[in-house]
């Protein structure tokens, strides 16, 4: 009987080691699987950090409506590639100073850009020739030569810039924005000091009888405040942007001198891209770059009654008197495309053609 007991007794703990050794493998197994389940949580979730992000800079301000019209293709090329590419864009120069972003694309220091190119004509100085004075009769002319000017642009940036130029946009055409006076006749210009963004507009200001200043546009607003210039060449929509009503008045629309605005993309960081997602970023950027264009040229239109609300008070040069301007300057304007070569005389008959198809008129 003891012995039976006993038999018993180690049956029993037997039962309850292997019952016990069964529960902690089921939660073994248990743990596994919500690891396994876990990591597989985790894969899903790690999607955006293994997101390519492309930062892109711009030294167009945060609000500005611009940067919303440019958003609306990144998403769709975002949306494209299923969220493995997400392009954010860094308004105001949050990323570094403006004169510094192209070479910081180049050298991949920043992936990507939305700049305006003539600004840096010291480092490529063909991308001067779309800001010389008079190239465009109007904003729909210098819109309708973006296409032609894009293939271009792009080609140059690739050998000079390490970058791609995938879409160039007409931002509107700069006039004259004064702070003193009415800049009417010639007589009115002389001797005043008109600043403007790019070194191939200095030539339309001195042509003009002004004194023209190369100066950054994000510093037009205490320019002007403070005196150091006396007018500046802008478009509206920058001069709602940046209130510059409020130390200007007066602005007179001749149309002469066209403003671009580019995406670029660092080559090295487009070329490591998959094709399927080059070419989408390729298609997007294109045309958001025409919707921006188009954008521009009705904004135009809609800004001048607020405007004038805000103490704007608009001159639509008559178009004799903008043949006499253009008679003075445009000249140089021949001479520099000339002297581009390839690239001036292509320059030269993409804008002959969008000029004959919109010719200028005072309004």
């Amino acid at each position: 009987m003891r012995n039976r007991r006993v038999l018993v007794i180690w049956l029993t703990i037997l039962g309850v080691v292997l019952v016990a050794g069964l529960v902690l493998a089921g939660c073994g197994e248990s743990s596994d699987t919500t690891s396994t389940t876990a990591g597989a949580t985790a894969t899903t979730a790690a999607t955006p950090a293994e997101q390519v992000l492309i930062r892109m800079t711009t030294p167009v301000p945060a609000g500005d409506e611009f940067l919303d019209w440019a958003q609306e293709g990144l998403d769709r090329f975002e949306a494209r590639t299923n969220g493995a590419y997400k392009v954010q864009i860094f308004p105001g120069g949050q990323l570094g100073p403006f004169p510094e972003s192209f070479d910081a694309i180049r050298t991949g220091g920043i992936e990507a850009g939305l700049i305006p190119l003539a600004a840096f004509s010291g480092s490529v100085p063909e991308f001067g020739l779309v800001e010389l004075p008079f190239l465009f009769n109007n904003a729909e002319a210098n819109a309708y030569a973006m296409a032609g000017v894009q293939p271009l642009w792009d080609e140059l940036s690739q050998a000079q810039g390490n970058q791609r130029t995938l879409g160039c946009m007409a931002v509107g055409t700069t006039n004259f924005f004064s702070a003193k006076k009415p800049l009417k006749t010639l007589d009115d210009i002389k001797g005043v000091i008109i600043g403007v963004d790019a070194p191939p507009v200095v030539g339309l200001v001195q042509a003009l009888g002004g004194s023209g200043v190369v100066v950054d546009f994000t510093e037009d607003y205490s320019n002007l405040q403070k005196g150091v210039i006396d007018a500046k060449t802008n478009a509206p929509q920058y001069i709602q942007e940046a209130k510059l009503y409020e130390v200007a008045k007066y602005y007179t629309v001749f149309h002469g001198v066209g403003s671009l605005y580019a995406f670029t993309v660092n080559l090295d960081v487009f070329n490591k891209m998959p094709k399927d997602a080059q070419d989408a970023l390729a298609e997007e950027l294109s045309a958001t770059a025409k919707d921006i264009s188009d954008a521009y040229i009705k904004k135009f239109e809609e800004l001048e009654p607020i405007l004038t609300d805000q103490g704007v008070e608009y001159y639509y040069l008559p178009e004799a008197e903008r043949e006499q301007w253009k008679a003075l300057a445009y000249p140089g304007t021949l001479d520099a495309l000339e002297k581009a070569g390839e690239v001036g005389a292509s320059i030269k008959q993409i804008t002959d053609e969008a000029n004959a198809k919109f010719p200028y008129t005072a309004q």
